[in-house]
């Protein structure tokens, strides 16, 4: 498997998942005197990140265009995932394309329990499929597909069913509340970080900046589900201390995903952010979680 035409040196001080930025890649020690990013293409990404919050927004005058939002979105992840492995014909799109929305289907138009059926239906037609082909490196495409079905399918499918059993401004303010984060900790750490987060996955990402991105998203989400789910501050803010940490857990696993094949971005369909799955690779661990929260637990909050 040959990613070599995505191999190339750059630098980013940008993170963020609405906030403008892109995820940085591991940068030789004797690669030297790389450009820094100019006015004209923050602004850029600054025009962008406005543009998809007032899409967002836009999406969410209704459960209806929230939840085709969310379809448009499964579309998009699959082409991107689809072309950061080369799937080529080993894997077709259309096969990778139900992993990502044949859940969120289920789940949206018929109920939670029946996710199980999509969830045996794609591995069973991956095998049948791969088994037309002899070429030991298959497996890797294996792998990275299922990697793709236990991860992005999962975390839409978990939006799709908040977006079902929750008011539609809690499902919306839990999204804002990651992007509040985002925005905080790439301001505090540019100005006042100095001690590094994860250094081998995600340089530019401080302890400081996480802290701070931590606080705020946190009280954000605090009062998002003290105010529309009426349960305790108290048991709100543990919660919600939990849900903004996955976010970046979230985004670090995306950026080790791509270090691991030398890719800058999962895509180019937003000008100066990248690729969609760059912008939403926050919310699909975290949103798992909050199902999984108020499903099985929250209950006894």
């Amino acid at each position: 498997m040959s990613y070599s035409k995505f191999k190339f040196f750059f630098s980013s001080d940008e993170e963020g998942t609405f906030w403008p930025g892109v995820v940085e890649l591991p940068v030789d020690n004797e690669v030297s005197g790389v450009e820094p990013i100019n006015d004209e293409n923050k602004n850029q990404r600054i025009i962008t990140g406005v543009i998809l919050f007032a899409i967002l927004s836009l999406f969410f005058i209704s459960k209806l265009s929230a939840f085709i939002l969310f379809v448009l979105v499964a579309f998009i992840a699959a082409k991107e995932w689809f072309d950061l492995f080369e799937y080529s014909i080993f894997i077709p799109y259309p096969l990778l394309l139900f992993s990502a929305l044949a859940p969120l289907l289920v789940v949206y138009f018929y109920e939670l329990s029946n996710i199980f059926i999509p969830y045996f239906i794609f591995p069973l037609g991956l095998i049948i499929y791969l088994g037309f082909y002899t070429n030991f490196s298959i497996y890797e495409k294996f792998g990275s597909a299922m990697v793709f079905h236990s991860w992005f399918s999962i975390g839409i499918a978990s939006i799709g069913w908040l977006l079902k059993s929750q008011e539609l401004i809690f499902v919306y303010l839990s999204i804002i509340a990651i992007a509040i984060s985002d925005i905080f900790a790439y301001e505090i750490g540019k100005r006042f970080g100095s001690r590094k987060l994860a250094e081998n996955i995600s340089p530019n990402k401080t302890v400081e900046g996480f802290l701070a991105g931590l606080l705020i998203g946190t009280l954000f989400m605090s009062f998002n589900i003290a105010i529309n789910l009426d349960k305790s501050y108290l048991s709100s803010f543990l919660v919600s201390t939990v849900f903004i940490s996955l976010g970046v857990v979230g985004d670090l696993f995306m950026s080790k995903i791509k270090r691991s094949i030398d890719v800058k971005d999962s895509g180019t369909i937003f000008p100066g952010h990248g690729g969609l799955l760059d912008r939403i690779d926050s919310y699909l661990i975290s949103f798992p979680y909050l199902l999984i929260v108020l499903q099985f637990f929250y209950l006894n909050l």
